[in-house]
């Protein structure tokens, strides 16, 4: 289902990261992906788009799998780059599609990287400097840039790039039990249904993390087994259907990657759910 031509992303992907797919055309299936993507039939947006829209874009390309060997984006890159740092949830999304694109050695992406261990607060997480260098006082962490550093933190543990005190923000959603006030049932972001963290919501954007990309980032990072996990993992096998796909239960208004249906199996949850297996099993 994974491998049908409908989602050339979802299939190029399942080749790549899923499967030993021998038997399939790695090559074939990225040129119907780049023939399909908007993002690349008309790269306009790389010199026109600003603000969250670019990040976005860029996002679209790097979730397909795709590569700067694979696409010219150094137009968007370099504008990208050109914005200061400020550890928010929006440079914590750019910076995990810098990483996915090739960009790890990049000097501008490395100096970003580094200035996350400066930022992270005492409880773990992180805040939006531009809010945080205006307080007296030292707060606490933002659960939604949070979620987003978690899935950016996975991406280098992928590649071997290092990030100093991960084991801190690890210890965050630990002491949450992933989703949740501490000592507390009630999550830490309310929401309507279908949109929470603890819902197959994709993909996934600045405000709002679904529960498959938590549950992957935290097994990539080696920690889909503890107990704290036994609960995420529960709520995200609900959502597996008879044939093992799992139900997209909230999306985008105006979506970057092609609109699924909600209430209908997903390939891109399925996909996600099926890494987050993957890696778990690696860690037994």
């Amino acid at each position: 289902w994974l491998l049908e031509d409908s989602s050339p992303a979802v299939k190029y992907r399942t080749i790549t990261e899923l499967i030993d797919a021998q038997a399939y055309d790695k090559n074939q299936a990225k040129t119907n992906l780049c023939l399909a993507l908007d993002q690349l039939k008309n790269p306009e947006w790389q010199i026109n788009t600003k603000g969250l829209w670019l990040t976005y874009n860029l996002t679209a390309i790097a979730e397909c799998g795709l590569t700067k060997q694979d696409v010219d984006i150094e137009a968007a890159v370099e504008r990208y780059l050109s914005v200061d740092f400020d550890a928010g949830c929006g440079d914590a999304m750019g910076l995990r599609a810098l990483i996915m694109l090739g960009y790890g050695n990049d000097e501008k992406v490395i100096k970003n990287l580094s200035l996350l261990s400066q930022s992270q607060l005492p409880d773990g997480g992180f805040l939006c400097l531009h809010r945080l260098n205006k307080m007296k006082y030292t707060p606490k962490s933002c659960y939604k840039d949070n979620a987003i550093m978690l899935m950016l933190f996975a991406e280098c543990q992928k590649r071997d790039i290092p990030i100093l005190n991960t084991e801190k923000l690890i210890d965050y959603f630990i002491r949450h039990h992933i989703f949740y006030k501490i000592d507390s049932q009630s999550l830490v972001l309310h929401s309507r249904e279908g949109w929470r963290n603890i819902d197959t919501f994709y993909p996934f954007e600045v405000m709002r993390v679904g529960i498959q990309n938590i549950v992957e980032s935290m097994s990539v990072l080696g920690y889909g087994n503890i107990k704290e996990m036994e609960n995420a993992w529960g709520l995200l096998e609900s959502q597996k259907d008879d044939d093992g796909r799992y139900r997209l239960s909230g999306t985008l208004t105006k979506s970057y990657l092609p609109k699924e249906k909600v209430n209908k199996a997903s390939k891109w949850v399925t996909l996600y759910a099926l890494l987050a297996n993957k890696y778990k099993l690696q860690q037994l």
